[in-house]
């Protein structure tokens, strides 16, 4: 029998049943088939890496940076007390303190007791509260007029208020009229965490809770000797502000590097 050379393929071109496509073709088109697959895998394990190792360095930088940057404090929220808004008077707790020069045994600090009284070294008990700081020290050198030059005597006036919260040295401090809320916070030792929103409150037995500028004066503020000055630490979003936006900041360029490291090798 005679074969026709195009009705019956050469040796090596048989073609395929399903496809029509010759046997070698086939087998070639498998390789590329394997290789395009094998390369896919590669790919997709190069972009859970390159995930993998943003996420690792996104946690460490923003770890270090949070330690490292310092915060910057905001601007106060409440308003300052107006001045003279409230009258400074004596009244029992508070501390007179005297110091009369030369004379260091008739100087020292004297408290106001329950009935309201002090007892002056060399002068005797005086009953002072419920009067001004001025008609109490005109009182102290009357008194002191006939032993004392009264340009030798010096009286302040003290009073305890209770610092708690988010101090270092949480306690009672003495504080002058004069005194400002952050001067008292200064002197228990300063904020546990400065920077942020730090914030202060003044707490007073049967009265709501009413927050306080840092700036307010304690003669302004009319605080007595029972009130507490609560210091609420600002918290960690607030006292890290400017370290998280720095980090993801920093983040976004090192995406951008890795991503373009990643694309180059392929």
């Amino acid at each position: 029998m005679i074969r026709h050379p195009s009705v019956f393929p050469r040796r090596g071109t048989r073609r395929s049943l399903a496809h029509g496509i010759p046997s070698g073709e086939t087998a070639q088109l498998d390789v590329q088939a394997e290789r395009s697959r094998g390369t896919s895998i590669c790919l997709h394990a190069g972009d859970r890496s390159h995930k993998s190792l943003v996420g690792r360095f996104s946690l460490v930088a923003l770890i270090a940076l949070s330690a490292c940057v310092p915060a910057v404090p905001l601007p106060p929220t409440v308003q300052p007390t107006p001045r003279a808004a409230n009258e400074w008077i004596v009244e029992p707790g508070d501390v007179i303190r005297l110091r009369v020069w030369l004379s260091v045994d008739q100087s020292g600090d004297i408290p106001v007791n329950e009935r309201g009284q002090i007892l002056v070294p060399t002068v005797g008990r005086l009953s002072v509260a419920g009067s001004t700081p001025p008609v109490v020290e005109s009182l102290i050198l009357r008194a002191y007029a006939a032993r004392l030059d009264s340009s030798k005597v010096e009286v302040l006036f003290l009073r305890p208020v209770s610092v708690l919260g988010g101090v270092k040295n949480p306690g009672i401090q003495l504080a002058d009229p004069s005194a400002t809320v952050l001067s008292l916070i200064s002197r228990a030792g300063g904020p546990l965490r400065p920077g942020g929103d730090l914030r202060a409150y003044l707490l007073r037995i049967g009265e709501p809770t009413r927050e306080i500028s840092l700036a307010d004066h304690v003669s302004d503020l009319g605080i007595r000797a029972a009130d507490q000055l609560y210091v609420q630490d600002p918290p960690f979003v607030v006292r890290n502000e400017i370290a998280i936006r720095s980090a993801f900041e920093l983040l976004q360029v090192v995406s951008t590097v890795i991503t373009l490291i990643v694309l180059v090798r392929r």
